[in-house]
């Protein structure tokens, strides 16, 4: 992977895909897993989206490794976000697994009562909110990483 695209690091643009994209596929995911209509509808998408979101989320990782290995005086909150972002990928992997599964449970005929439905619908919904959670965090640490130095130098002016 290049670290720039037209002059600018990698890691900046495609950060944008997934800052949208995994927020959207844990927030669709978890209407699928609450609505079971939405699932016969929607469901399909959904998953696609998810499953999508796991390497564009692997690339911005790596991207993002790029860029800390070639600025030399990033500092500690570079160092908290980089921790951060390289579990972020694990969660999304979690979220596009059982966005799948609850697809095909439901393909399969389990009824919305049936106990592998319930059982995967919640592990659906925790592990989205867990992704949310956890987007937030490495959203966080990567704005005090990038713009720690100036939100401090304005707060002080």
């Amino acid at each position: 992977m290049p670290y720039t695209v037209f002059g600018l690091p990698t890691h900046v643009l495609i950060i944008h895909l997934t800052v949208v994209g995994v927020p959207l596929a844990c927030l669709l995911t978890l209407a699928i897993a609450i609505r079971p209509a939405w699932r016969r509808r929607w469901g399909l998408w959904v998953a696609a989206l998810a499953v999508v979101m796991v390497p564009v989320t692997y690339a911005t990782q790596l991207a993002g490794q790029q860029l800390f290995n070639h600025i030399t005086y990033l500092d500690g909150p570079a160092a908290e976000h980089k921790k951060l972002g390289e579990t972020l990928v694990w969660f999304v992997l979690a979220v596009a697994v059982l966005a799948v599964a609850l697809v095909l449970f439901d393909k399969r005929g389990y009824a919305d009562h049936h106990a592998i439905m319930t059982i995967v619908a919640a592990l659906a919904i925790g592990a989205s909110a867990i992704c949310l959670v956890r987007v937030v965090q490495v959203g966080d640490s990567g704005a005090r990483a990038a713009w720690g130095q100036e939100v401090k130098s304005a707060q002080s002016s």
